[in-house]
């Protein structure tokens, strides 16, 4: 059997790189990204796009493309996100075309045996040379975890699921033999895979749950973890009792993104006058109130009408709740300055089109951040 090399997955550029605020790429291979705008033109899901965008991502020197999971569309004008690439083979083949940067997969919990996933997980990390990673997802769009014959659980429920998913994968990435595995929802009776992943002692771990459960679940299992944007001052009690949690229950250090959603223009003006086009004129609120819809099955009645409706609706649209991060270069640059003084250590990006926001982020936004001492400057490969 071939001795096969190691990486420490703690070295991760996505942990313990250089830069104070990491960036990821995310949502790059769903028709339109994460927005849910009729605005014609980009992005659009196909493979020539997904390689130029990681390519590009990588050449600017972000720490990771992170995708989105979607199996069923969200009605409305064009049913949005029903074009999305599976992302295990996704990241396989950007595995293969790049050299430094993070490669994820999203998934739903209920949509993957971990018998299955342990041994998909091993082989990107071998075609990447050790820069896979895995962000898990409990699963919460019932139609979807339909598909696939499992029943929607209750929340909770979901991230008890999860936890018992996280502790057979794992074990099947680590131990050297085959084992019996019987818990509640899975058995695995002479479980093994082979190879191993050269990331030790397995691969980075993400995970999207901001509930308490879903916080739970990340403390125990996830490298790192998504926090909710409201404000500076929120967002840093949310990030240091995250840690805290993490550090006093497990013993772990577990890092926090944000998402922001960047529309930048050489005026705050233009800049607000794009995101009304994208976002308020063009986005399709049947979509998000679909969304909405089914993020409050239990609720009784919901008042679209409602000014606090409206202002949930625009933020799926804008992209599943991204912080909207508008205005000039420097107004965009001084609120990711904010971000990473409020604790976040990286934020995950979308744009309306992001070939032009990676433009931006090279000629505009990075000689800014290098200046505030959250990027350095690009260098050759």
């Amino acid at each position: 059997m071939p001795q096969d090399p190691s990486v420490e997955s703690a070295s991760a550029p996505i942990l313990s790189g250089p830069n104070k605020l990491k960036l990821a790429v995310f949502g790059v291979n769903d028709d339109r990204g994460l927005v849910m705008t009729t605005a014609p033109g980009p992005p659009e899901a196909t493979w020539e796009q997904s390689i130029r965008l990681a390519r590009e991502a990588e050449r600017l020197g972000f720490e990771a493309i992170i995708p989105l999971a979607r199996w069923l569309g969200y009605g409305g004008t064009n049913n949005l996100g029903s074009r999305c690439f599976e992302t295990f083979t996704w990241a396989a083949g950007l595995a293969a075309i790049t050299s430094r940067i993070q490669v994820f997969a999203t998934f739903h919990v209920p949509t993957v045996h971990p018998v299955m996933a342990a041994k998909m997980v091993s082989t990107i990390d071998h075609i990447s040379g050790g820069r896979f990673g895995l962000n898990i997802v409990a699963g919460w769009q019932p139609e979807e975890i339909a598909m696939f014959g499992s029943p929607q659980r209750e929340h909770d429920e979901r991230y008890e699921v999860s936890d018992e998913w996280a502790e057979l994968v794992k074990r099947l990435w680590t131990e050297p033999g085959s084992f019996d595995f019987a818990g509640r929802f899975f058995d695995a009776p002479g479980a093994l895979s082979e190879p191993k992943p050269l990331q030790k002692p397995y691969p980075v771990i993400m995970s999207a749950g901001i509930s308490p459960a879903g916080r739970e679940f990340a403390s125990k299992h996830a490298d790192l973890v998504f926090a909710a944007i409201v404000d500076p001052a929120q967002t840093a009690n949310t990030v240091a009792e995250i840690k805290r949690l993490a550090l006093e229950r497990y013993g772990r250090t577990l890092h926090v993104f944000g998402r922001g959603h960047i529309t930048c223009r050489d005026t705050e003006e233009e800049a607000r006058e794009a995101y009304r086009y994208f976002i308020l004129e063009h986005g399709d609120r049947e979509a998000g109130e679909n969304v909405l819809r089914m993020l409050m099955a239990h609720s009784q009645t919901i008042d679209y009408s409602s000014a606090e409706m409206q202002a949930l609706v625009e933020a799926v649209i804008r992209g599943y709740f991204a912080h909207p991060i508008t205005g000039s270069a420097e107004q965009v640059a001084a609120a990711l300055v904010e971000l990473s003084q409020a604790g976040l250590d990286g934020v995950a990006l979308t744009w309306n089109d992001y070939e032009e926001g990676l433009a931006q982020y090279e000629t505009v936004l990075l000689p800014r951040l290098v200046e505030a001492g959250l990027r350095a400057p690009l260098s050759e490969p």
